[in-house]
């Protein structure tokens, strides 16, 4: 692995490309990390990674192509924004060339490439973490731990949406059917990774329909019912053609956890409602940057070797019941 950097020193990342949630999101949140720092951005436009690093990270390297930053030797992590098709191709390359790899979500297209990007990444001896930054948010966790406790009885129901309206944005790479894109393979992942996360496990059984609209490259709205086993269901839908939405509700024989915006909460204050025998418990998180927690947690292990929260296996179960869904509902995939 690359670097000789001591223990206490920060984690040195480099950028692959300079995609908005890098820019707006990740990249802050790296730079006000406890024990992380942006060592290096690379973007196929040399000047544009220039301009990143002058305005968000003075005195890192601006590189004009990828394979250039995966050769410097400093660069222990790398955080890959990259559109959906190209995540095991780059993953896959990082870890060749030593480097810890946070990749946004989905992990891989298919099944198929998140394992080969675990084999990968477990053949170089690296970490590899699929960026589900909610994951990390207290109040998702309080939420796990209090439906796992059985403060609402035993879980039957997770409902759980997310959608915005892409009407307007022909161009964007979340509707193009050679970059991997759709609403499940964008904001469903979510909603998805929700429900295995409170019943621990992917379904046994899966129902599901997709809207493709006639004009459209990719699937533009999906919903789904996920049969866990044992009377335990999951319940979720996606679209980029309704207006923006996002709520998840865990439902259990003797009460409910319902969390508003569980996924982009956003720097405000968050509420989670626990309901039981007629009484609302309100449980009031402070601000708190999810993406920060996440890249702090990453660090961590990147330095103590530490396993991480979440292991590879875990995308891998995603991509299969990303794939099933789309089989249920009879949708080819158009990549």
């Amino acid at each position: 692995m690359a670097g000789t950097a001591g223990t206490n020193d920060p984690v040195c990342w480099g950028i692959l490309s300079t995609a908005n949630i890098g820019v707006k999101l990740v990249i802050p949140a790296i730079q006000t990390s406890q024990n992380g720092r942006v060592a290096a951005i690379a973007s196929r436009d040399l000047a544009a990674a220039e301009r990143l690093v002058a305005a968000q990270a003075p005195g890192a390297r601006a590189y004009g192509s990828y394979e250039e930053l995966l050769a410097d030797p400093d660069i222990e992590a790398v955080y890959i924004p990259l559109p959906n098709a190209l995540h095991a191709e780059w993953t896959i390359r990082a870890a060749r060339a030593g480097k810890h790899v946070l990749c946004e979500k989905p992990l891989g297209a298919t099944p198929e490439e998140s394992i080969a990007m675990r084999d990968a990444c477990r053949d170089a001896g690296v970490l590899l973490l699929e960026a589900f930054m909610y994951r990390f948010h207290p109040q998702i966790r309080w939420a796990l731990e209090q439906a796992a406790s059985g403060a609402i009885g035993r879980v039957r129901i997770v409902r759980s949406a997310f959608a915005f309206d892409l009407s307007d944005r022909g161009e964007n790479i979340r509707l193009s059917a050679s970059l991997a894109g759709g609403s499940l393979m964008d904001v469903g992942c979510y909603p998805l990774n929700f429900c295995r996360a409170v019943f621990g496990g992917a379904p046994q059984v899966v129902a599901a329909r997709v809207d493709v609209p006639a004009e459209s490259e990719v699937e533009r709205t999906m919903a789904a019912v996920l049969d866990f086993g044992e009377g335990r269901f999951g319940v979720i839908d996606s679209s980029f053609a309704l207006a923006w939405h996002q709520f998840a509700e865990i439902v259990g024989d003797e009460g409910r956890i319902l969390l508003p915006r569980p996924f982009t909460p956003g720097t405000n204050e968050t509420v989670v409602r626990l309901e039981r025998d007629n009484e609302s418990i309100e449980r009031r998180f402070a601000e708190a940057n999810h993406y920060r927690l996440e890249v702090e947690h990453f660090a961590e292990c990147v330095r103590s070797g530490a396993p991480l929260a979440i292991a590879p296996e875990d995308a891998i179960e995603q991509a299969q019941v990303i794939e099933a869904i789309y089989a249920a509902a009879g949708y080819q995939r158009p990549w």
